[in-house]
């Protein structure tokens, strides 16, 4: 027992130096708030360098639409056999150039123009996504960080109570059985806490996976990040609409240009020296090709963009009758969740804590039963998960939710809410 005694103060000892240089580092902890964490996510630069990726590739088929094919030189020598007097030589320059007649070229180059929309579209889009995902993580890691503290504050407490309950066995007041169960419920406390720690640093490392290291040992937000929920609108624009139309229009804007007759038509013009018998001659010469669309008419080409047109076109009109309901459902989720959430951090948790303190003082006077010394543990603890767990639903509900207002679909930057 005495052993037992020791290791437990040595443990408090070493859990009491640990709490004391965090607070000694603390301050020169960099402090991170959720906002600064989107900033500083978006600013990677290989974030950066995907996101401009797609639109630089969009303007280069502008560019590809624009340029015109190269023009073909083509130079020959020919000589005749020598069996004529003096022999007989040829002698020719053709510059030819490709010119595509029917209108084709200036409906690619249109759509090409709607693709380099489209694809600045799904970059504010794809924008709008990562900052979810980082406001997700952060949230995470806070989260995870307070279910640990509850978690570490009940271990503390609790080994405080193994005493106490070692005090009253030994004077005669608590049963040997229920002084064991308290020291049970230490060793419980204490890999609970073990595994919520655990579980705050892989949340960490996960931040880190979209800020960076200075995530490992930044100083957060108390409390998760709960963004405003919008006010309702009836307007059925949105980010994802804005991006499926624009989609659309592009994939609408190739199968017109691909269904448009193109006739290429090879136009030459050079000079042709000819040599017989000492005589000499330099004829002008002019060429025209024109291929004969007799198999290959573009069939594949407009079956192809006709396919997509039609598969751009089904994905916003699935878009448009599925957007209504998802903002009502995630507005009504959104609005309840975080009501509720606000509610349970501003009284129902200090409550619990309250309550746990109460019961504490309670067992130690021998005026409650280790039952209701437990309950108030595992009450205050089940208390803060809950809190929590609603405020990581309503965040979800409310990310969803600007990702279909209308007020600002392309960059949904509304402001953060602390909750108290």
């Amino acid at each position: 027992m005495l052993c037992f005694h020791r290791c437990k103060a040595r443990r408090l000892l070493a859990s009491a130096f640990a709490l004391a240089c965090c607070a000694a580092s603390s301050h020169a902890q960099q402090r991170v708030s959720a906002e600064e964490a989107v900033s500083l996510a978006l600013s990677q630069p290989h974030v950066r360098q995907e996101l401009a990726a797609g639109v630089d590739s969009a303007r280069s088929d502008v560019l590809a639409a624009r340029t015109w094919a190269n023009p073909r030189l083509e130079l020959s020598r020919e000589r005749g056999d020598g069996t004529a007097a003096g022999g007989a030589s040829e002698r020719s320059a053709l510059l030819s150039q490709e010119i595509e007649l029917g209108g084709r070229r200036g409906l690619r180059v249109d759509a090409a123009e709607l693709g380099v929309r489209a694809a600045q579209l799904s970059a504010q889009y794809e924008r709008a996504r990562l900052r979810g995902e980082v406001l997700r993580a952060y949230s995470q890691v806070v989260a995870a960080e307070r279910v640990g503290a509850a978690h570490a504050r009940a271990s503390a407490g609790l080994q405080a109570l193994a005493d106490v309950a070692d005090r009253r066995t030994r004077a005669g007041d608590l049963s040997g059985y229920e002084s064991r169960r308290i020291a049970q419920a230490s060793a419980r406390a204490q890999a609970n806490a073990a595994q919520a720690e655990a579980s705050a640093r892989s949340a960490r490392a996960r931040l880190a996976g979209w800020i960076g290291d200075v995530a490992l040992d930044a100083r957060l937000d108390d409390t998760p990040p709960l963004p405003s929920v919008p006010a309702t609108t009836d307007d059925l624009r949105s980010a994802e609409l804005d991006l499926l139309q624009a989609r659309r229009e592009h994939a609408q804007a190739q199968a017109k240009a691909e269904r448009r007759l193109a006739v290429p038509v090879d136009v030459g013009v050079g000079t042709k020296r000819v040599e017989d018998a000492g005589i000499r001659d330099t004829l002008m010469v002019v060429e025209l090709g024109v291929p004969l669309p007799l198999f290959d008419r573009n069939q594949a080409g407009r079956a192809r963009a006709e396919a997509e047109a039609a598969r751009a076109d089904a994905e916003y009109q699935r878009a448009l009758l599925q957007t209504r309901s998802r903002r009502a459902a995630a507005l009504a989720e959104a609005t309840q969740l975080s009501a509720s959430a606000r509610t349970l951090f501003e009284s129902a948790v200090p409550e619990a804590a309250a309550l746990t303190e109460i019961a504490r003082a309670s067992f130690a006077e021998g005026e409650l039963d280790l039952v209701g010394l437990l309950d108030a543990h595992e009450a205050e603890t089940a208390m803060v998960e809950q809190a929590l767990d609603q405020q990581a639903r309503a965040l979800e509900a409310v990310l969803e939710l600007q990702l279909l207002d209308p007020s600002n679909p392309h960059d949904p930057t509304h402001p953060l809410e602390e909750t108290p």
